[in-house]
This record gives structure tokens, C-alpha cells and sequence, in this order.
């Protein structure tokens, strides 16, 4: 592989994340459609972050990581906010239903928030958004992506963090990462359920953890 550069995210790097989340996500969507789909993905983990950081390699990305130190500011949400009205109003017209997406976010937000208000975990501070293309895992980029947000939150004074994964995701990552799960639910049992089924929230310690990293606005 080509040397790996790490930089702030740019307004460029919006399509090929979407193909990376799109190709993770949304296996089940043919072509457009299916980056489309991930540019929506990215675009709403993206309204809440304070740091965000892509690996690339050649100027395009293979990796993106973005984390939250309290809330973020309005331009950051605007920004955002803008990316992801225009990506739904694309996969509508491609004849998709970006109402299907609202509907499966609201749900995991909800679910997100019932999880975080039974676990221990500073709501202050967390990992908000983590994935690297199928052709570089197991190449340390991840983890280097991952040295980085971490890095970044203790430099705004975080002791811990948290991040909500479930079992659509390589969540046993973090455990190999030694961070704890501090609560979890099922949804294996029902059938009407949208979620997946399961879903958790995960804590790491960042204690000891030194630096400073720039925060990655757009």
C-alpha cells in the first residue's frame, strides 16, 4: 500500500466515505443508490462531531473517524445538516425512500439514549463515528485513526469516553481494544423491531493518554 496520510476531513472526501459506509451499510442497495445511502449515514453521525479526521491514501480516503467533545457548533451543523437534505432528496429521486432512513435513525437514537442513560459513561465525551474501507483493515490504520480521537478527547479533558456499536458492526474490535461494555440491549426477540439485535455502549479509559489534536471542522 501507498504511504497513509491522516488530515482533517474536507467537503471532497464526502463521496468516497459514502461509498465506504454505503458498501458496510447498505449491501443491499444497487449502485448510486447504495453511496447515496452512506453519504446520508456519514452526514448524521457528522451533525454531532467536534473532531474529524479521514486516512487516505492518494488523497482519497480508506478511513474516517470523528469524535465529540461536548456539542458541536452550528456552522459544524449547519454544514452538515445541508450534506445530508441534499443526499435524501437525491436517493428519492433515484427512487429510494430516504424516509426509511429517518425512521431507522430516530430509532437508533432513541435506543442510543436509553443505552447511555443506563450505563455510568461521561455523555460529554464520545467516539462518534469509525470505519475503514474492506481493503485496508488489518493495516493499523484503524488504529492509528483510533490514537487519534482518543488523543484528541483527553486533550479536552476527558478521563473517559463512550461509543455505541451493535452487532451490524465489528463490535468485538473494541473489546480487543480493552474498552468496557457498560450496557446493552436486545431486540433479538422482536420481530417487528427495525434495530439490530443487539446494541451496545461501550467505555474506554483514556487516562495516561497524551496530545493534542486538531479539531477537524469543516
Amino acid at each position: 500500500m501507498e504511504p497513509v496520510e491522516y488530515r482533517p476531513i474536507q467537503n471532497e472526501d464526502v463521496e468516497a466515505l459514502g461509498t465506504i459506509l454505503g458498501d458496510t451499510w447498505h449491501a443491499y442497495a444497487d449502485g448510486r443508490k447504495r453511496v447515496v445511502c452512506g453519504v446520508i449515514d456519514l452526514a448524521n453521525f457528522a451533525l454531532r462531531n467536534t473532531f474529524a479526521e479521514v486516512a487516505v491514501v492518494d488523497n482519497s480516503p480508506i478511513g474516517v473517524i470523528m469524535a465529540r467533545a461536548g456539542i458541536p457548533d452550528k456552522q459544524t451543523q449547519d454544514h452538515w445538516a445541508s450534506i445530508k437534505h441534499h443526499a435524501c432528496e437525491e436517493l428519492n429521486k433515484l427512487g429510494g425512500c430516504a424516509s426509511d432512513l429517518t425512521r431507522f435513525f430516530d430509532a437508533m437514537e432513541k435506543a442510543d439514549r436509553d443505552l447511555l442513560a443506563h450505563s455510568d459513561c461521561d455523555p460529554d465525551f464520545e467516539l462518534v463515528l469509525f470505519a475503514v474501507s474492506s481493503e485496508a483493515r488489518g493495516l493499523g490504520v484503524g488504529s492509528t485513526l483510533m490514537d487519534h480521537a482518543q488523543r484528541y478527547l483527553a486533550a479536552q479533558g476527558a478521563s473517559r469516553a463512550f461509543l455505541f456499536t451493535d452487532t451490524d458492526c465489528t463490535w468485538e474490535y473494541y473489546e480487543h481494544r480493552g474498552m468496557r461494555r457498560a450496557a446493552e440491549q436486545s431486540f433479538a426477540d422482536d420481530g417487528a423491531s427495525i434495530l439490530p439485535e443487539r446494541m451496545f455502549v461501550y467505555e474506554m479509559n483514556l487516562e495516561g493518554i497524551k496530545g493534542v489534536m486538531h479539531a477537524a471542522l469543516p
